[in-house]
């Protein structure tokens, strides 16, 4: 059974419908000697997804913003010791309370005209990332959050603990479109202050590629591969298996799996996960022709990698992942991508940027994979539409995406302050979501 991504494009919220010029990107809703914001997250040297995410955001908007150099709080988790350095200014031990009021009030000292926060369950403390709130409620300026994961049925105290951060925040930031009518219908929120902003992506130079290839000693080679954190919901098991049942027919394809294990994984339960796999490629035969690149990338080796990658594969078992980043990255850099039909391949790879492939078969994959390698025609075709698409991904144009965001935030929170001659973020919050303008609707084939 092959399931081909050209699904079409669907309509959705966009922050800002044109690229803006020069002029309305230095709008006056920009202080003079720059905008000041605060950022909430994690960040690196933690070594996880959010945290890569929010460095990502910091940089890029404070590159296209004129903006005060930034401020970032970043999430700890029991039992880390990590050491900062510059732009953290402050941390926040996720299951102390008091610290979430401390870090507010020192930001609320600092200067900051406006705060964004990266939202993950689990690195906020409290059930569901209930103590956020308190940091939210002692904040005197407004607050953009962005979801990086909605499901379809959250369970109640989650969905509670969402609709109190919307309620509290000026701004909702999503990246899938998907996460419209969910938020809506699963959580109960009004989502006229949902902004869609697609995952943020490196622009890579596809002049490279021969010499990347040539680093890696892969010429020659057809590569597939597959990056990040290892765990088993990665479903990297029925990616080998599939490669195992068209080795013999493509005697150069090689495999390359890019990325440690997930710090949590290892803390629970060691390499097993990966020494499984490594046994099944054995017992396959083709323990030549998968290759484990084990240990955290710089944003340079995984953008070289991607530009050396022919063909990347994402065999991810949940239906419910509403985002992912190392698709984004394949799809920015003009790769096609055999992937599981989860909610952001669905959107991603629609209008033929790759092919969808049933979960849990690997029969399947290798059919899938098999008919993409034997068309190289098509193939490139699927190369060409993903990256222009990726065009609208690259980290410039979302921060363009969120300046847009921070625009409407505030002057409506300006406006709401000065009427009302209350200095509370509570007070402007009541008020923002009335005086907002609709967030524009128009067809495109973003995320």
């Amino acid at each position: 059974m092959k399931q081909v991504g050209g699904m079409g494009s669907k309509e959705m919220r966009t922050a800002t419908p044109a690229a803006p010029t020069s002029s309305e990107r230095h709008s006056d809703f920009l202080p003079k000697d720059g905008l000041r914001i605060g950022h909430l997250g994690t960040y690196p040297p933690r070594k996880c997804g959010i945290a890569t995410y929010t460095q990502d955001v910091v940089s890029a908007v404070h590159a296209h913003l004129p903006a005060a150099p930034p401020i970032v709080s970043a999430m700890t988790a029991p039992g880390e010791d990590i050491r900062y350095g510059w732009p953290v200014q402050h941390t926040i031990p996720q299951d102390d309370p008091d610290a979430y009021v401390q870090v507010a009030r020192a930001l609320n000292r600092s200067g900051v005209q406006l705060v964004s926060i990266q939202h993950e369950h689990g690195i906020f403390g409290g059930e569901h990332g209930a103590m956020l709130s308190r940091f939210i409620e002692e904040l005197t300026v407004p607050t953009v959050a962005t979801l990086h994961t909605v499901l379809p049925e959250p369970p109640e105290t989650m969905a509670r603990a969402i609709r109190d951060l919307a309620a509290r925040s000026e701004a909702i930031v999503v990246l899938n479109s998907k996460a419209i009518p969910l938020l809506e219908k699963a959580y109960g929120i009004s989502t006229d202050n949902v902004h869609v902003i697609p995952h943020g992506t490196p622009d890579v130079d596809p002049a490279r590629r021969p010499k990347v290839r040539e680093q890696f000693g892969v010429q020659g080679q057809t590569v597939l591969s597959t990056f990040g954190l290892l765990s088993p919901g990665k479903g990297l098991e029925h990616a080998i298996a599939a490669v195992a049942k068209v080795a013999d027919k493509y005697p150069n394809l090689h495999y390359y799996i890019l990325g440690q294990t997930h710090p949590g994984v290892v803390r629970h339960s060691g390499e097993s996960y990966r020494e499984g796999l490594l046994q099944q490629a054995a017992d396959a035969g083709i323990a030549d022709r998968v290759h484990f690149v084990n240990h955290y990338m710089t944003l340079d080796e995984l953008c070289d990698w991607l530009l050396a990658t022919d063909l990347y594969v994402t065999p991810y078992l949940n239906p419910h992942q509403i985002v992912s980043g190392t698709l984004a990255y394949a799809v920015a850099a003009g790769k096609p991508v055999l992937s599981t039909p989860y909610m952001h391949a669905q959107e991603l790879l629609a209008s033929g940027r790759g092919v969808l492939t049933p979960f849990n078969n690997p029969e399947a994959m290798a059919d899938n994979l098999d008919a993409m390698l034997s068309d190289r025609a098509q193939l490139a075709e699927m190369g060409r539409r993903a990256w222009a698409f990726g065009r609208d991904t690259i980290w410039s144009s979302v921060a363009r995406q969120y300046g847009a965001v921070f625009a409407r935030v505030l002057p409506a929170a300006k406006e709401a302050k000065e009427a009302s001659g209350i200095t509370t973020a509570r007070v402007v919050r009541d008020s923002v979501s009335r005086d907002l303008p609709g967030t524009e609707r128009r067809h495109t084939g973003l995320l």
